[in-house]
């Protein structure tokens, strides 16, 4: 078999798309007049579209077929990239939270003065590295798709140059992401030295028939599992997401906190359903240590914050561990012969947990960091919870939106964050984790808390000022999305649900 064949190039037309149209808004960020760059932005959200459509072209019905459907493949017929629909759903995701993301940001970098093309082309290319993400099925095309998402993101993060915070952001974004990886390159030697392949599917074939050194590749698997914590920011390997989500551009952190930890998840889940599944005995236990911790840590961190945007960072941290509940009940020992719940048994509904929590916790974090967004004035970050007093009284619409979104993420029923955590709690029960489930519904509760707080500085404190907000139509319109799908699905789940079974992998057991 050729190693490669011109007709491949059908499943990566939606790449190739974005790249192309990532560069040419780069070159013309360099001859247009400062005054019209914002014109670029809506330019790269119809990059977004036009991929969009793409992406639906070249791989509808890639998810009603029973076998891979097309890809890239390498001697022996594996595949490097998969056009399936795993990858065709954590895509989707992608490119509505990178469309949303843009929405919010044209009038904030008018507010920092930082309105640039640059800005809109590092995050096309940062949606094509996860894209590549969310497809490969080898080491080497999940790596580089990582490093891409990786190096555009780190120029984002510090993307406002004349704050100090964006800047020290950015650094240690970049210093921790290096050092995670080269742990995750380590990880790959070993494997690649125990098994002889960076592919998965060749991996998980050697795993199967039996390695000599399988000591090293239980070491090189938990280093790997060890970087895509980093990449997840799971306890312990956390440190790093405080300080880059308070000091980011507040819709830089928004895409973090959601496109980039969808695109981590993709990539953490292709790797231990199609590479490592056989050696679930070994991982599953690790998954769940870094769930408990993460979920713990995060929810009790966040109480003592008043900053919302490192709110929302350990907020994140929890909500990692919450989607590592989904893993764990893809690797449960015996969880495929678990009765079917909608046709699902437990390993499946864990994965399809796992997905749907991902796109509830899409919408509802984007929103809650569009209304951060939507405080941003002449002289005010928007980012402390003193800056929310008395906004019922100011933009009584703009209060009722962050409720929705604070009640969703602490899972409270008519809600799409209840609906995203009943999946995942009950996909822990399933797999016979129900004291993780307890632990999650515990910590749950502990996160009532805090988010009921910054509800209550809204409703109940004082206004921090008698000014309204002016909030431009493209910001309005990604708050009306994010809040609409909140609701939508928290009250009719069943077409999302189904959206996300196409996320099934058949390389479970």
């Amino acid at each position: 078999m050729p190693l490669f064949r011109p007709q491949d190039l059908h499943w990566i037309i939606p790449e190739m798309i974005l790249t192309g149209l990532a560069f040419i808004i780069l070159l013309l960020s360099a001859v247009w007049p400062a005054d019209r760059r914002k014109a670029l932005g809506w330019l790269a959200l119809a990059a977004l579209a036009v991929t969009g459509v793409a992406l639906i072209a070249t791989q509808s019905g890639v998810a009603s077929l029973p076998e891979r459907p097309g890809g890239f493949p390498i001697q022996g017929g594996f595949p490097s990239f998969l056009a399936d629909g795993f990858s065709l759903f954590f895509k989707a995701v992608i490119l509505v939270a990178a469309a949303l993301t843009i929405l919010m940001s044209l009038r904030y970098l008018d507010w920092e003065r930082s309105q640039a093309g640059e800005f809109y082309a590092m995050l096309l290319l940062a949606v094509v590295g996860m894209m590549f993400m969310a497809s490969g099925t080898d080491f080497a095309v999940l790596y580089i798709g990582l490093e891409l998402m990786s190096l555009a993101v780190y120029v984002l993060v510090g993307f406002i140059k004349h704050n100090r915070k964006s800047n020290e952001a950015a650094l240690k974004y970049f210093l921790l992401g290096a050092f995670s990886s080269g742990i995750l390159l380590y990880g790959v030697s070993l494997l690649y030295g125990t098994c002889g392949s960076t592919n998965l599917l060749q991996i998980r074939q050697a795993i199967a028939q039996g390695v000599e050194q399988p000591r090293i590749l239980l070491v090189g698997a938990i280093l790997v599992t060890v970087g895509l914590a980093f990449k997840i920011a799971a306890v312990p390997f956390h440190m790093w997401t405080p300080d880059a989500y308070e000091g980011a551009p507040t819709a830089v952190t928004g895409f973090m906190a959601t496109a980039v930890k969808t695109a981590a998840f993709a990539m953490a889940l292709r790797v231990f359903v199609e590479g490592f599944i056989d050696l679930r005995a070994d991982w599953v236990w690790l998954a769940a240590l870094l769930a408990v911790a993460s979920m713990t840590l995060g929810n009790v961190a966040a109480i003592l914050q008043d900053n919302v945007k490192r709110m929302l960072a350990y907020s994140s941290i929890a909500h990692a561990g919450y989607i590592l509940m989904g893993l764990v009940a893809v690797g449960a020992a015996g969880a495929e012969t678990a009765p079917r719940v909608r046709g699902l048994d437990a390993a499946q509904f864990g994965l399809v947990a796992a997905a749907l929590y991902l796109l509830v916790y899409t919408f509802t974090t984007l929103g809650a960091f569009g209304l951060v967004v939507m405080l941003r004035r002449e002289g005010v970050v928007g980012d402390r919870i003193e800056d929310f007093s008395g906004l019922a009284r100011r933009s009584p619409l703009a209060a009722f939106a962050m409720l929705v979104f604070m009640l969703s993420l602490a899972g409270i029923p008519c809600t799409a964050g209840f609906i995203g955590k009943w999946w995942l709690f009950g996909a822990a029960v399933r797999a016979h984790y129900g004291w993780l489930a307890v632990v999650a519904v515990i910590n749950s509760a502990v996160s009532l808390y805090y988010y009921v707080r910054l509800v209550v500085q809204m409703y109940m404190g004082a206004p921090a000022g008698e000014e309204t907000y002016a909030v431009s139509p493209a910001l309005a319109a990604a708050l009306a999305a994010c809040l609409g799908a909140t609701l939508v699905i928290g009250v009719y789940p069943d077409p999302f649900i189904m959206l996300a079974r196409t996320a099934l992998l058949p390389g479970l057991p």
